[in-house]
């Protein structure tokens, strides 16, 4: 049986936070692979920025190929940039199931106590392990996901872990948004250059 970890997000662009997250969870579920799977940003959102999808996904490349932490078993997906849309989670999920394989996957706090909202909770839960991201220490955050916890494994008898990592007060809107300093102090070195490089975000 594989065990394939997916970490996705729109990683606009990938900082130094999503590499401390990957980390943590390779090093907690410690996966045959692991897949980084930028999103597909739909039409209908309302974003600030001009999107390139190639450039999040070079920077992806950038960021992760070569790093030795995850012992040559991480892989940067473009799957949800090339699929047909709609781009949905469940769909994800679908393509990469099988019956000889495993999927885990990490979600932040914000995203998992808004899994049920997402199209067919019932099949993201039943298709894979949710990882659960927590970096918020607060009672009321720890209230609201035990709740939530409670709630998915009564309901879609869910399989939930929990995954602890320090938290890198910094993001992506942030980065985007902020100035030369902010960005060469939160990106990777290659990233950074690229983004220099490209001229990424100056308009913001």
């Amino acid at each position: 049986m594989e065990n394939l970890a997916i970490y996705g997000g729109t990683f606009a662009p990938v900082h130094n936070g999503h590499i401390t997250a990957a980390k943590a969870f390779y090093s907690a579920v410690k996966p045959d692979r692991l897949l980084i799977i930028p999103t597909l940003i739909p039409p209908h959102k309302q974003i600030t920025f001009k999107d390139n999808p190639s450039d999040r996904l070079n920077m992806l490349h950038l960021a992760f190929d070569g790093d030795d932490y995850f012992e040559g078993r991480l892989t940067v997906s473009d799957y949800e940039l090339t699929a047909p849309p709609p781009s949905y989670t469940v769909n994800t999920l679908k393509h990469f199931s099988s019956p000889q394989r495993k999927l885990i996957f990490l979600v932040g706090t914000d995203m998992f106590v808004t899994l049920d909202k997402w199209r067919s909770p019932e099949e993201i839960f039943s298709l894979c392990t949710i990882a659960l991201m927590q970096r918020e220490n607060s009672s009321e955050k720890t209230s609201i996901i035990n709740q939530k916890t409670s709630e998915f494994r009564n309901v879609y008898n869910a399989d939930i872990i929990f995954i602890n990592s320090p938290a890198i007060e910094i993001s992506s809107s942030d980065i985007r948004n902020g100035d030369d300093n902010i960005r060469k102090k939160y990106l990777p070195e290659k990233v950074y250059n690229y983004v220099k490089e490209h001229r990424l975000y100056e308009n913001n």
